[in-house]
């Protein structure tokens, strides 16, 4: 038998030491052909086509929904159907004496030797354990030795897995119905929890009074018009430069500072939660960063993203700015130090929150007092009222505009009977 393929758990992100087994594409010991897809794996962000690099027979080693730690062999690719079949007769023949019970879906037991990872030997050796226990597994970690000892296995940020026997919250099922959450979101509790469980975190807010500052901006704007992301970014991007605790993360015993400035953006288009990045944010002017969330939104949608656009994210934004908010609290990723949380437009007052929270271990409450004031300033230094911009203002009444108006004595800003700001001509205003 010729191995012509080891298909391990792939590094796609550093947040990331494990995977989980999304999908097989073929069954055990099914021909396939190079270029083909044979697994997707699934990671906290997004999923990883797996694909054929020659033809053979694939082997698979694996479950589906199951996690797999980092280089764990999970397929084989072989040069004979023949060998694939005898694997399979050797597990039937190994489950039938009692030995370790097969996987769930015939995966082959490995007759070659058994490796173990270091985490893996360190618990054997503490529980005095024989490695030949583990023989017909071609890779175990520290997971595999967890079962066998029957213990619940701890994920590597130090928060403990829960278990079947292990309800936090008790269940009626007489009165509820219970969901099993899917792999990305509890990758995505795992990832936020490693920041917000340490408790060191706050949230500061300031208001950006955006009242004319679109007239000036949507002149420059191609894709987005009356929003205020693309800008955000690009002023943002630039400030990191100066704060540069903003762009770094707490690693245990020391700060890790980026050297470049991605800038991430959540998206939620029904397609589950992605965090989509501009890459090298700081060295683009905003006509880019425009085309850069476009397109990586379009990839978002039509599912063709690709492990650099999600992964090596030094700060985030998330924009809500479409949802109706007044203000939030957005919670920091895992390898960042803050996020910057965009509400939306108060049309009465015409005036947006921003939010950012922050890690205490790596920056403090004045530094991020100083980045969102300066943050401000740099906004609203687009507001209309700094540039040469003509704005076209109507009676809201009449209809009439300020050039047609003949009074000569210009017209007054009101509220409307809706609770809206807008402008009445002199004679509407005096009855006639």
């Amino acid at each position: 038998m010729a191995l012509l393929q080891a298909i391990k758990v792939p590094l796609l992100s550093v947040n990331d030491t494990t995977l989980t087994i999304s999908d097989l594409l073929f069954a055990h010991g099914a021909a396939v052909k190079i270029g083909e897809v044979v697994m997707v794996f699934e990671t906290s962000k997004t999923t990883y086509d797996v694909l054929a690099e020659a033809d053979g027979f694939i082997s698979y080693q694996c479950n589906i929904g199951e996690d797999y730690e980092l280089n764990t062999l999970v397929a084989s690719i072989v040069s004979e159907s023949s060998e694939v079949m005898a694997n399979a007769q050797s597990v039937t023949k190994k489950k039938s004496s009692g030995n370790k019970k097969t996987l769930k879906n015939a995966a082959p037991i490995w007759e070659g030797d058994t490796l173990f990872t270091p985490e893996a030997i360190s618990l054997i050796e503490s529980r005095g354990l024989e490695r030949s226990i583990f023989a017909g597994l071609d890779m175990v970690s520290r997971r595999d030795v967890e079962k066998e000892l029957g213990i619940s296995s701890n994920k590597s940020f130090g928060h403990k897995k829960s278990t079947a026997d292990d309800v936090l919250i008790p269940v009626d099922l007489e009165k509820v119905t219970v969901k099993k959450i899917s792999g990305n979101k509890r990758k995505e509790i795992e990832y936020l929890s490693q920041v917000q469980s340490s408790g060191l975190t706050s949230t500061l807010h300031t208001y950006i009074d955006t009242d004319g500052i679109f007239a000036h901006i949507n002149q420059h704007s191609q894709y987005f018009k009356n929003a205020l992301l693309p800008l955000i970014i690009f002023e943002v991007a630039r400030l990191l430069l100066k704060y540069k605790e903003l762009n770094a993360y707490f690693t245990g015993d020391s700060i890790a500072y980026y050297k470049t400035v991605n800038i991430g953006f959540a998206i939620d288009l029904d397609k589950g939660l992605k965090v989509l990045k501009v890459a090298n944010a700081d060295a683009k002017f905003i006509n880019e960063i425009e085309n850069d969330i476009l397109e990586l939104s379009n990839r978002y949608l039509d599912d063709q993203l690709k492990v650099e656009d999600l992964t090596d994210i030094s700060f985030t934004i998330t924009d809500l700015s479409n949802e109706g908010v007044t203000f939030f609290k957005p919670l920091v990723n895992a390898m960042n130090s803050a996020i910057l949380g965009i509400s939306s437009i108060d049309k009465r007052f015409n005036r947006c929150a921003i939010s950012l929270t922050f890690d205490h271990r790596v920056t403090e409450g004045k530094q991020i007092a100083l980045f969102l004031q300066e943050l401000k300033n740099r906004i609203e230094s687009y507001r209309s009222k700094y540039v040469d911009v003509n704005i076209e203002v109507n009676c809201f009444k009449c209809m009439k505009s300020l050039d047609e108006d003949l009074s000569d004595t210009g017209f007054a800003k009101c509220i409307t009977p809706k609770g809206e700001e807008a402008y009445i001509c002199q004679s509407c205003f005096k009855g006639f």
